[in-house]
């Protein structure tokens, strides 16, 4: 804990010495920003536009994930899947994300659902590389001895396969949520008339860094809070079987 609070003293302190050097409407000082973003929060407009940006994120995290652990994990244990999937998933991969959200709105209509949709199929194709990669690194001959000592297919895949793949699938949440952060903001920006990118982009429009970096240093505070908070209490309750690696 000791450290993390002296890493973001010292991300403040190097903030704080560029804004000495820049004019206050390229490079506001975290104090000014800080103060804009509470002048905001008293104001009463951040939390309604936080919120809906966070069902976005959350409701596209989980679409995509339902998507793409099935398919990552599919790939990692099925050679003929992976023959088949593996170029699709990286041609969906590298289609920008514009894209996406183009055609969703386009198909779907300029709504909450198309929205979430746009983020899903944007963050998923990396999601289930990541996952692909971590099954495919899954130790074989644990699963052999499991069979040889009798086990049945939920038993292999309960007390073998599962724990040596949630770790990726942890991992894999993480890198999701920053992914979807990011493309819901983008989204928001060009289709939604609410949420953190709808003000960034209101923002931007008025050339007011200072309320742009208000707004980006409080989806910042979100996800650390989201981080610190909840994932890593998460990965502490699924992973307290293993033991500490002592460095």
């Amino acid at each position: 804990m000791f450290t993390r609070i002296v890493s973001f003293a010292l991300a403040f302190v190097f903030w704080q010495i560029l804004a000495l050097f820049l004019p206050p409407s390229i490079m506001p000082g975290p104090i000014e920003t800080t103060v804009t973003l509470w002048n905001n929060l008293a104001a009463g407009d951040v939390l309604e536009h936080l919120w809906i940006t966070l069902l976005r994120v959350f409701g596209g995290l989980a679409l995509a994930m339902a998507i793409a652990v099935p398919v990552g994990v599919l790939m990692g244990v099925h050679r003929t899947a992976e023959g088949v999937l593996d170029v699709w998933v990286m041609v969906a991969m590298t289609i920008p994300s514009l894209c996406y959200a183009l055609i969703c709105f386009i198909w779907l209509g300029l709504n909450e659902f198309a929205a979430i949709v746009a983020i899903a199929v944007t963050a998923a194709p990396s999601i289930a590389i990541n996952v692909w990669e971590g099954v495919k690194g899954i130790d074989v001959k644990l699963i052999q001895m499991a069979r040889a000592y009798e086990a049945g297919r939920r038993q292999v895949f309960m007390r073998v396969l599962l724990p040596q793949v949630m770790p990726y699938i942890m991992a894999s949440l993480r890198f999701g949520l920053g992914i979807t952060w990011k493309i819901t903001v983008f989204v928001e920006l060009i289709g939604r008339p609410s949420g953190v990118g709808f003000k960034l982009f209101y923002w931007y429009q008025l050339a007011d860094m200072k309320q742009v970096l208000a707004w980006t240093l409080l989806f910042t505070l979100v996800m650390l809070l989201i981080e610190l908070v909840a994932l890593k209490q998460l990965e502490r309750y699924l992973f307290s079987w293993r033991p500490r690696v002592a460095a």
